[in-house]
């Protein structure tokens, strides 16, 4: 049990250190085969290829899409989870669905609840990047990349 008050800054740290050690830190990522019927989980059994979070290539997992987010635009953003490397705006990737298509990023958000703010510095494995994108552009399950061989992460 913690006991603290944010009002007053007292235990504040204490609380973030708790959690930042209870909390686990990002694993590898299984490299879609290819064999959707045989994706179940994404739990590791040893076997297959992995993206590794301290790998320098960037790869990104898209896991949602959002519309008209701004009422005064009809925008559309897509969530991409940092598998591996680190995201910096105006990053050039790679798409594995249209196969190879190279987009550049120069639009990333990062997003704090209902608010959005363009993205300043670097996101790191774990960290969720807000991308702008137009219609058939991105869906739920795709990948982006830096460098070879194309990366596909499982779409579960």
């Amino acid at each position: 049990v913690l006991f603290g008050s944010a009002m007053t800054n007292f235990g504040v740290q204490l609380l973030l250190d708790t959690l930042m050690s209870l909390g686990s830190p990002p694993t590898p990522r299984a490299l879609d085969a290819g064999d959707e019927a045989g994706f179940t989980s994404g739990e590791l059994t040893g076997d297959e290829e992995t993206v590794e979070p301290t790998s320098e290539d960037f790869s990104g997992f898209v896991f949602k899409l959002q519309a008209n987010t701004d009422p005064k635009h009809r925008d559309r953003i897509a969530y991409v989870r940092v598998c591996s490397g680190r995201f910096e705006k105006g990053l050039k990737v790679k798409h594995s669905r249209l196969r190879g298509q190279q987009l550049t990023l120069a639009q990333a958000q990062t997003l704090l609840g209902a608010e959005r703010s363009t993205l300043d510095g670097t996101s790191y494995p774990g960290d969720v990047v807000g991308i702008p994108f137009s219609p058939g552009q991105m869906a739920i399950g795709d990948t982006l990349y830096t460098g070879s061989p194309p990366t596909s992460l499982p779409k579960s």
